[in-house]
């Protein structure tokens, strides 16, 4: 695939998308502009930027899979040319800076717009995780004639956008709450129970709650699924990319877990369910922190086992 190539002044790639945009496409994250990749006429970029601009988010994400899926092809089967590298960084970017569908609300009676998507904008985010660990760094620089300096900050602010989304967007817990949220939705239509038959379904408010269950039974799914995805998939990914680019330079590991939406106190608990202590992650355990957290280890271990603790200090 060749594209005509031409370059287009940053002023007028830095237009607004649309007013949904403004308020939620991911302005932190580093443009492939600021690292001097250009942006093609052609190729999918251009027509994932029209339906940002056009907030069709459902055909936004759907367009996203295909993208996505081609550019695992084009990493199995050879190269990129120069072209397609462009084009796949800026999509990357539009995809993984792009907002998420609404939250169902389940107080509405009225059907989540997004139900038929299956959950399109969770898989096209945590799939970037993937294309971008699976990315050849040198391969890429070559092609793209910039340091691979440039090209793994680019990644790792990538990734660590689109974890900091998916995590302010999950509520911890709320599968808690799925019992009493039940009963509410439930409570207004227990007359029912004492209607005929032939009765109900004569007016259309018999069937209102249907929708406010559909609502919340979608609403708990993509809440676990947001958590699922962030804590087995991406957050490992993560994690080891870190780790691979930046070795003993735990100043820059820590740096970008920050930009994730992680606090201090949760750097080494998240290195630790990730790539755990070893070899290779031991300079990230130094220093005043990673003795606190030694402590902190050594006191949860203790609360866990206390009769081993009486014995140890026998």
């Amino acid at each position: 695939m060749k594209h005509i190539f031409y370059i287009i002044p940053i002023i007028l790639f830095g237009c607004n998308f649309s007013s949904a945009e403004e308020h939620s496409f991911d302005h932190e994250l580093m443009s492939p502009d600021s690292i001097h990749i250009r942006r093609s006429a052609e190729g999918h970029a251009p027509l994932l930027k029209s339906l940002l601009e056009q907030n069709d988010l459902k055909a936004f994400y759907q367009h996203a899979k295909t993208v996505l899926s081609e550019l695992n092809a084009m990493r199995r089967h050879g190269t990129m040319t120069r072209e397609e590298a462009c084009d796949m960084l800026w999509s990357l970017y539009l995809i993984g800076g792009a907002p998420m569908y609404e939250a169902p609300d389940y107080t509405s009676d009225q059907p989540w717009p997004y139900k038929n998507e299956k959950n399109n904008d969770i898989y096209s985010k945590t799939r970037i995780s993937t294309a971008i660990s699976l990315m050849d760094i040198n391969q890429l620089s070559t092609t793209l004639k910039i340091s691979k300096r440039k090209l793994i900050h680019f990644n790792i602010s990538l990734l660590s956008g689109i974890i900091k989304k998916i995590k302010k967007m999950h509520i911890k817990d709320f599968h808690k709450n799925d019992e009493s949220l039940y009963h509410e939705i439930f409570s207004p239509i227990k007359h029912q129970s004492e209607m005929d038959a032939k009765d109900i379904g004569n007016d259309i408010k018999d069937y209102e709650w249907t929708h406010k269950w559909n609502n919340l039974v979608t609403f708990s799914s993509r809440n676990q699924m947001l958590d699922t995805y962030v804590v087995r998939i991406t957050e490992k990914r993560f994690i080891l990319m870190l780790v691979k680019y930046f070795p003993d330079q735990a100043g820059e590991v820590v740096k970008y877990i920050r930009k994730a939406g992680y606090g201090d106190g949760e750097v080494l608990d998240l290195i630790d369910r990730t790539a755990g202590y070893n070899s290779k992650t031991a300079y990230l355990y130094q220093g005043k922190n990673g003795e606190e957290h030694r402590k902190k280890i050594q006191q949860k271990i203790r609360n866990s086992c206390p009769d081993a603790s009486r014995n140890a200090n026998k």
